[in-house]
């Protein structure tokens, strides 16, 4: 863990706080009491003046758990855009939009109150969520395709702007939300310079380009390239359905390529013995045509949605060959209904066009420059047309036939750039942000491609150091009993040896697979998949003050997982080296403060008087379990509130021990050192 740099301190808070009545002489002790007022009435806009940048390196199951904890967010009324599963089956897309605060209620835990023993799945709305098309944009090739929810995160009231673009498209979000712009994933303070701190949208003057939902593009038809179609349907086992939906077709187009490529795979046969129906007979009764159908069918088939229609423009190559057609009769007078190469008549006479219509279309239409020729001329003339023009009475030609290759296209759903109009300031608002599946972690939000706040590592891009997290003997504990997600804090020593043993074999055996894998020249995103979650990555975090407080209120509780404590309270000692007044702030209000519920103060005010500005206790009052839960509380409630009264909780110092710290090239050079070395002679 390095802090690489930051940005503002305590003065910086004690500044945006003061900026309505003036900054002034001030004493330390004001500054602290300003500090303190702002953290225990919540007031933590200020503190977003502090910016602190970090280079972190974990085994990847403690950044799952880091991410969840998001600095960049979306507003409330964020609309995330889905595909309805029934219309892709139809290989169209319907658009199905839902609220990103609806998404997070949906998310939450239900319960059965009027029969509680008929509870099953408490989480089944997160569940279909969960199964739902969401869109997303390849990042390599820019084609719109679907992933999948993960989470969605609650993550306070912030500081929001409006970026308006130039189609009418808008969003709310922080200014520290990252997007997709024309080069690359930025966030909008980093690409447009936007001030997120005030109180007002200022940002640099220029033209910035962000990518939105997409426009309809033809493409070539990537099912018809063999190794794409191999990585995808052999490498990957993508359902056939899976890949037709990314190239735009039908399941049957692509299953015709699969045995046209002679990929199918063993044990199935490409076609059946004999007819599926063979054998059967089928008895139609008698059908009645509702009004109502009648009239739905009649709109279907009229006009141009027909699939009879021949109206609208027609083509110039069309067009053409009708006004050929119609002067036959006139050139073949002319010509006596003589063929004007072999001078015999014949049955069959074709009208041919002297001077090629692709060598000079100009003359498409010249009646001198056609004439008659018999149909085995005319096929033998055919593709050599420029080798006859002198001999059926042309002028000569300076042309050749550019060739052009037949390639299957597709229309396929791109991503475009539109240039952002303007930023407006909205307020504080509550904000959200969602965890999405891979490969590309973006999703669409109000037509625009968005992304999350975290900059890691990447195993497609870089080969992954083979560096695992071993933990201490005193670490392997057996199950908590009370909590499901913790240890119980008693050491298993005995089987720690054999634990160790174990995890030695797994991770020798991955490491040995992902070099084979990589030597062998295997993409870098498959070779990765079965490195265990003890392998290290890092990646550089960038978050203000505000945010940070929130991350650490969390990871740095007891109740949360030891290994990600360990981070936090080495973050907890930087931060009180930056801003010491506004750390000690937390400590005292945050992390060993509590907060009470409206039925906890009520058993609380049993117990205590307030009387002349003291407190008092009238007597040996007493507030009994039955009237805690007369009060509302239920048996968890009662218990947590005894917890939080009956000793304070021990605040660590989180000083850090200087002596024991490495500079930061000592841990790039391990990391280095992990990565395995490939020889490909």
């Amino acid at each position: 863990m390095s802090l690489i740099d930051y940005m503002g301190s305590d003065e910086d808070v004690e500044r945006a706080a003061r900026v309505s009545y003036g900054y002034g002489t001030r004493r330390t002790s004001e500054t602290r009491g300003l500090i303190r007022y702002l953290r225990r009435h919540r007031h933590t806009t200020p503190s977003e003046m502090v910016e602190l940048k970090f280079h972190c390196a974990m085994p990847i199951f403690i950044a799952r758990q880091w991410v969840r904890h998001r600095s960049a967010c979306l507003a409330e009324g964020t609309e995330v855009y889905f595909d309805l599963p029934a219309s892709m089956r139809r290989n169209v897309r319907q658009l199905y939009k839902l609220k990103i605060e609806d998404i997070h209620r949906q998310f939450q835990r239900t319960s059965n109150r009027t029969r509680p023993d008929k509870q099953r799945n408490a989480f089944f709305r997160a569940d279909r969520l969960k199964g739902m098309r969401l869109r997303q944009i390849d990042e390599d090739g820019l084609t719109l395709r679907h992933t999948e929810l993960v989470n969605v995160f609650d993550s306070g009231v912030k500081a929001v702007f409006r970026m308006v673009l130039a189609d009418g498209k808008s969003i709310e979000c922080t200014s520290d939300h990252r997007f997709f712009f024309s080069d690359g994933w930025k966030t909008l303070s980093e690409a447009t310079g936007l001030d997120g701190s005030r109180k007002v949208a200022t940002w640099k003057v220029g033209s910035y380009f962000i990518y939105v939902n997409g426009s309809s593009q033809a493409v070539p038809a990537l099912y018809q390239d063999r190794d794409w179609l191999h990585d995808q349907y052999k490498v990957l086992s993508k359902p056939i359905g899976e890949i037709g939906a990314l190239c735009g077709v039908g399941p049957h187009t692509v299953r015709k390529w699969v045995r046209i490529h002679g990929l199918t795979r063993g044990g199935r046969r490409a076609f059946r013995p004999e007819p599926w129906n063979k054998g059967r007979a089928y008895r139609l009764g008698s059908r009645v045509l509702s009004t109502r159908w009648i009239e739905a069918n009649r709109q279907a088939r009229s006009g141009a949605a027909s699939n009879f229609w021949k109206g609208g423009m027609s083509p110039e190559r069309a067009s053409i060959g009708r006004w050929t057609t119609q002067r036959a009769h006139l050139v073949h007078e002319r010509n006596h209904w003589t063929c004007q190469l072999c001078h015999a008549r014949a049955s069959e006479l074709h009208v041919h066009h002297i001077v090629p219509v692709w060598a000079d279309e100009s003359r498409a239409r010249d009646d001198a420059n056609l004439t008659t020729l018999c149909g085995a001329c005319h096929h033998e003339l055919h593709g050599r047309e420029l080798e006859y023009v002198e001999r059926l009475g042309g002028p000569p030609v300076d042309a050749s036939w550019q060739r052009r290759p037949r390639v299957a296209w597709n229309n396929l759903t791109v991503a475009k750039l539109v240039r952002i109009e303007r930023f407006e300031y909205v307020g504080e608002k509550r904000t959200y942000d969602l965890e999405v599946r891979g490969p590309h972690h973006n999703f669409i939000a109000n037509g625009i491609v968005t992304h999350n706040s975290l900059n890691e590592y990447s195993g497609r891009y870089s080969l992954m150091p083979l560096l695992f997290y071993r933990p201490a003997p005193e670490q392997i504990q057996a199950q908590s009993a009370s909590n499901r997600q913790g240890r119980s804090g008693a050491p298993l020593e005995a089987i720690y040896p054999e634990a160790i043993e174990r995890w030695e074999r797994v991770r020798q055996l991955a490491a040995e697979q992902y070099a084979w894998l990589v030597e062998r020249d295997v993409a870098r995103e498959l070779a990765r998949i079965d490195l265990p979650l003890s392998t290290y990555t890092q990646w550089y975090w960038k978050i203000d003050l505000h945010n940070l407080f929130h991350f650490l209120s969390v990871r740095a509780d007891p109740h949360a997982q030891y290994e990600i404590r360990a981070y936090a309270r080495i973050i907890a000692g930087m931060l009180k080296r930056v801003a010491p007044l506004s750390f000690e702030a937390w400590v005292d209000y945050e992390l060993c403060g509590a907060h009470l519920s409206r039925a906890e103060l009520g058993a609380l005010r049993r117990l205590l008087r307030v009387a002349d500005g003291d407190i008092e206790s009238p007597g040996a009052a007493r507030v009994t379990a039955e009237e805690l839960a007369a009060l509302g509380l239920s048996k968890c409630e009662i218990e947590e509130l005894c917890a939080k009264l009956a000793k304070p909780p021990a605040a660590d110092d989180f000083d850090l021990d200087l002596a024991a710290a490495r500079p930061a090239e000592h841990f790039a050079r391990l990391m280095e050192a992990a990565v395995p070395r490939v020889d490909r002679r």
